[in-house]
């Protein structure tokens, strides 16, 4: 019997050896970039090296050798899938960014005579949601006036918005005032949100071609920033999705880089603002 497990346990080696030596053949990779691009909308991943290169090291990490494998995964694996999702995703944001729109918010909120329900899509790891409750709260505004949510594609981001943790990079456009006002120094030597703010917003991983409208309407949808990174087809689907998520008359929020084509069914109110028509 113990001659026997040592012929198994060498023939168990030899198994192992040939799946580390396995040959690794990702030549006709933008058929995942293609797949990632059919469920997100992102255009440039075949351009991004660095992105491509760890997306192959991620699957390597996982026994997975070809890009038939790869898409196999993807289909098969929802875990696979996400951790890819989460790699292609973009997460750049910081407190305060595109400042003046988010000041109209305040106002507006300030002067409607009822509760507001808003959404920060995609919302990345928490700066923008908790940018506006901090200047409701700097501006004397209630925070029972919102509810506030944060869609994103990428379940990292979501689990850091969460936490509500965050470095200098982040913080830079907060000056000291309302550093000491706002967050509290923790155990990581990180900026943590204080509890009444970080107790306030709901966030969900979404993606937002995945969107079941029907759900749930807003009153204000900001959406600032990702059109960037998507196609003319892309942006007009993505565009759709806003509107049906809005209530009549309700509010789009667009970024400075976004471009989208006219519709007949928002009103520019100001610059990178809109209403729904009804």
């Amino acid at each position: 019997m113990g001659l026997f497990n040592l012929f198994r346990n060498k023939d168990n080696k030899k198994s192992e050896e040939f799946v580390t030596k396995r040959k690794s053949d990702f030549s006709n990779f933008k058929q995942v970039t293609d797949f990632i691009y059919n469920k997100s909308g992102i255009t440039d991943l075949d351009k991004r090296a660095l992105t491509a290169s760890h997306l192959q090291s991620y699957a390597l990490d996982n026994n997975v050798y070809t890009t038939a494998e790869f898409l196999k995964m993807m289909e098969d694996d929802k875990s696979f899938y996400q951790d890819v999702m989460d790699l292609a995703t973009i997460n750049e944001s910081f407190f305060l960014r595109e400042k003046k729109e988010l000041l109209w918010l305040v106002s507006y909120i300030k002067e409607s005579p009822k509760k507001l329900d808003i959404l920060v899509l995609p919302c990345s790891t928490g700066e923008e949601v908790y940018s506006i409750l901090l200047l409701l709260k700097d501006a004397g505004v209630c925070l029972d006036k919102i509810n506030i949510s944060g869609y994103d594609l990428n379940s990292q981001a979501i689990k850091r918005a969460k936490k509500a943790e965050y470095d200098e990079h982040s913080l830079h456009n907060i000056d000291i005032a309302l550093r000491k006002k706002y967050f509290l120094k923790n155990e990581n030597d990180l900026c943590e949100i204080i509890p009444l703010l970080k107790e306030k917003p709901k966030f969900y991983q979404e993606n937002i071609f995945e969107i079941d409208t029907s759900k749930h309407k807003y009153d204000v949808v900001l959406s600032r920033n990702m059109f960037i990174y998507f196609d003319d087809e892309n942006r007009n689907k993505a565009l759709n999705v806003i509107i049906d998520l809005l209530k009549p008359e309700g509010i789009y929020i667009k970024g400075h880089a976004d471009h989208i084509q006219k519709h007949d069914k928002l009103h520019n109110l100001t610059y990178g603002i809109y209403s729904k028509q009804i």
